[in-house]
């Protein structure tokens, strides 16, 4: 699996607030992301401890996502940005379903500064840094189905007067197309 690239395509739903941090107004948006991996490593880089019968056993993949939100409830109406992720793939000999961990920070666009009854979002400009774990479902050797669920947190770090953020759950489904090994060792 080391040096594949992955193309991956998910949608889904964010729901604010979470129970986590400030009380802010609801906050629920719709989310696509186009995420590009690499993947850095084979499941067996880790020696005699990554072997067939370590539940840990798997590999790291780097993805830079491009996200797109509409916000359908509360104030603002879209997001867009970047983010930076992190991903452990924890891969098992024959498994046909692969679970995996994520983290990672970006950022976004929005107009929800202008709606100024609202204390959670005061910038443009906006950080996310966000936690999910997933499964992926292998469908053949190059095509996944996926399902995960999400944290993410929105603020801009105390650059504006209002910034008490917003703590969303949800969930996301796509699919992973994984290229062939584009070059040999």
């Amino acid at each position: 699996m080391e040096d594949r690239i992955t193309l991956e395509f998910m949608t889904g739903a964010m729901f604010s607030p979470s129970g986590i941090g400030p009380v802010v107004p609801v906050y629920n948006y719709q989310q696509n992301n186009v995420r590009l991996g690499w993947i850095l490593d084979s499941p067996d880089a880790w020696g005699p401890q990554a072997g067939i019968n370590d539940p840990l056993r798997g590999s790291f993949e780097a993805i830079l996502e491009a996200t797109g939100s509409y916000v359908w409830y509360s104030f603002g109406t879209y997001m867009v940005g970047a983010t930076a992720l992190i991903r452990y793939n924890f891969v098992q000999p024959d498994w046909i379903v692969v679970p995996y961990i994520q983290g990672g920070a970006g950022v976004i666009y929005t107009n929800a500064r202008n709606w100024s009854d609202q204390d959670a979002i005061g910038a443009n400009v906006e950080f996310t840094p966000q936690f999910a774990g997933g499964l992926r479902f292998l469908l053949d050797k190059n095509w996944t189905f996926n399902i995960e669920g999400a944290f993410q947190h929105i603020s801009n770090a105390n650059t504006s007067a209002r910034n008490q953020g917003v703590n969303a759950y949800g969930g996301f489904v796509g699919f992973t197309y994984v290229f062939d090994k584009i070059w040999n060792d």
